[in-house]
């Protein structure tokens, strides 16, 4: 049953664009069971950002888009438009970028504010310092950003929990197939992910004499030049974006998942290729990754940028089909165990339960070090935009906001 629309919400605000903040909301609202509360996602779009947007749909009792232009608007006027389209509280507030978090700090809602860390990346432990007097407790994905948040705001520590998410566990793992092995990338096209490597892998597995069949799943800005990159192979299967349904699909019907990523938190993609008994060979980066892969058992973790390392990974699951196999159950079985989604949705949907226990008191005012002399909330929002684009045409301009 539907609670009734005066009901306490939980929000969730992420940026509109295809990638693991998405799949973290979207396989949060799909999960939950019915609570006290009403559940929303709201998606900020910078029109300035080129990148793919989400386009999965998500399964809240409301959804709503925010629009923006930074720069050139004034930052005061995203952050109202931001602000309503949260809605006052009661209820919480989940916060996973940075423009709800100062949305938050210049407008207090009522909301409780959980901020969800999601990569061990300094933008994130950067946003937990700067906004540590609105936030009211910080859910860090894995036990490396939780560590490593403890040790940026200590001062916090109480407030500081680790709640991995979780993926849906399909009933019907991939089927060993014969001939070529089938290799998988599913992630976003863009350069931090290491796609680059990816051409250099294949090319190290054609000169060891292993032939696999590749597909790539997904899209965003890098895809182009990553064609480019790999002209001497024609039969590299490009799906482009797709919707979930199809990318889990992509999953169960590949042997290897192969992710060269230069930083995450906790890979949506390689619980799902893990869920699916699809073997990862991800890159040995500190947070999420070890918690998923122990080599040789669950997977392998070549280190950063090593493509023969990479290589060799594959080539050795290639070799032995056995192994493969026995690498493929203990991989799923490893994540059905700690990373079912009906599991952890009911531990998130715990600790908004405890909203009320959890809000902080908060100061009337909190300074927003956001902007520049521009950015004011006495300026009206036309007025600032075409100051900014004159200024720009001049080459003159102040600092923009970011």
């Amino acid at each position: 049953m539907t609670p009734p629309r005066d009901a306490p919400e939980v929000t969730y605000v992420l940026p509109d664009v295809l990638g693991g903040v998405a799949s973290f909301a979207a396989n949060l609202l799909e999960h939950r069971r019915a609570d006290a509360f009403r559940y929303a996602a709201v998606l900020t779009a910078n029109d300035k950002v080129s990148d793919t947007r989400t386009r999965d749909p998500f399964a809240a009792d409301r959804v709503a888009t925010v629009g923006y232009s930074l720069p050139p608007e004034n930052l005061y006027s995203v952050l109202r438009r931001v602000t309503r389209a949260i809605r006052p509280g009661p209820g919480v507030l989940v916060a996973n970028d940075w423009i709800e978090l100062a949305a938050a700090t210049v407008h207090d809602s009522g909301r409780t504010v959980v901020a969800v860390a999601h990569g061990d990346m300094d933008w994130y432990y950067q946003l937990a310092r700067r906004h540590s007097d609105v936030v009211d407790l910080f859910i860090a994905i894995s036990a490396r950003i939780r560590d490593r948040l403890l040790q940026v705001i200590p001062e916090r520590a109480a407030s500081i929990v680790l709640q991995p998410f979780g993926v849906e566990i399909p009933a019907a793992p991939r089927a060993a197939a014969p001939g070529r092995l089938r290799v998988a990338y599913v992630g976003r096209l863009k350069d931090d992910k290491g796609i680059y490597d990816l051409p250099l892998i294949d090319r190290a597995l054609i000169d060891l004499g292993v032939d696999v069949r590749w597909t790539i799943q997904g899209a965003g800005p890098h895809g182009d030049e990553l064609r480019a990159r790999w002209s001497h192979r024609s039969d590299v299967q490009w799906n482009g974006y797709q919707p979930k349904a199809r990318v889990l699909e992509v999953f169960r019907s590949n042997d290897v998942l192969v992710m060269p990523s230069r930083a995450e938190g906790l890979p949506v993609s390689l619980l799902e290729a893990g869920a699916a008994g699809c073997v990862p060979v991800i890159s040995n980066l500190p947070s999420g990754i070890p918690d998923v892969v122990t080599p040789g058992i669950t997977g392998f973790r070549p280190e950063i940028g090593d493509v023969a390392g990479f290589a060799a990974a594959v080539a050795r699951l290639a070799g032995d089909r056995a192994r493969l196999e026995a690498m493929s159950a203990a991989v799923r079985a490893h994540v059905a165990r700690h990373f079912d989604a009906t599991t952890c949705t009911a531990a998130y949907q715990a600790i908004y339960a405890r909203y009320r226990e959890l809000k902080r008191p908060r100061a009337a005012h909190i300074p927003l070090d956001y902007g520049s002399r521009l950015d004011q909330p006495w300026l009206p929002n036309a007025a600032v935009r075409f100051m900014r684009t004159a200024f720009r045409r001049t080459g003159s301009a102040p600092s923009a906001t970011s």
